[in-house]
């Protein structure tokens, strides 16, 4: 049997919902531009280095011995207030996607107690892992092993004072006159304390990536620890 969860919620469990057969997922599409200039062969390649949504189609059954009309409002208020949430898979519990529900639903009533239905998931290109625990680093030259199959886009605390330079493989960061803790979004490319205060002005350089395989973390400056929420991801 296979199910889901979305928005906090089981779809067997919470409303009786099965997926008929397993979904086919599709890889992300990787964003190149092809520039044709006359006279010359082929194409002037521009590789963005990003990736578009993907849809996953789950063939979904209801089955219920309650009022099944009623269970179908409560199944619709479900899938489309919820938003963007996370989604999983019972064949694949441990990697989430980040989806939404675009599509009309059209229940078919097979039975009394009996409907089929096809949900239409937009998700964000990548799979996420669902257990993203912290990584701590106390040590200066530690190497942390990226589990995924692309590079990440991690959340780093540095714990320290005065100015530092992180050093993420062949990467440097420049932090000036630091005072306690600052925090270090690669998702959003913002730099901050714990009260969300501003702290872009006291960084320089890129915002770090963890790259498949082994990254290197090194470090110059008064540095306590890196609490490194890693974000591992897979196509």
């Amino acid at each position: 049997m296979l199910s889901f969860k979305f928005g906090g919620k089981d779809s067997f469990n919470d409303y009786g919902i099965v997926i008929e057969k397993r979904p086919t997922i599709s890889s992300p599409k990787r964003r190149v531009n092809y520039i044709d200039i006359p006279g010359k062969s082929s194409s002037v390649r521009h590789d963005e280095n990003t990736y578009e949504d993907i849809t996953i189609l789950l063939e979904c059954a209801l089955k219920s011995k309650d009022n099944i009309v009623s269970k179908i409002d409560e199944i619709k208020a479900w899938l489309f207030t919820t938003g963007e949430s996370d989604l999983t898979f019972s064949f694949q519990p441990d990697k989430k996607y980040i989806a939404q529900v675009v599509n009309a639903i059209d229940f078919t009533q097979i039975f009394k107690y009996t409907s089929k239905f096809p949900i239409l998931f937009n998700c964000r290109p990548f799979k996420y892992s669902v257990q993203n625990i912290p990584l701590t680093v106390h040590e200066s030259g530690t190497n942390i092993i990226n589990p995924g199959t692309i590079e990440s886009l991690p959340i780093i605390n540095i714990y320290g004072s005065g100015d530092i330079k992180l050093k993420i493989n062949n990467d440097e960061i420049g932090l000036i006159d630091l005072s306690g803790e600052v925090i270090i979004n690669s998702e959003v490319e913002d730099c901050y304390d714990e009260d969300l205060n501003n702290l872009n002005y006291k960084m320089n350089g890129k915002f770090p990536v963890l790259e498949v395989g082994q990254t290197l973390i090194q470090w110059t400056g008064n540095v306590d620890k890196l609490e490194i929420i890693p974000n591992w991801r897979w196509l």
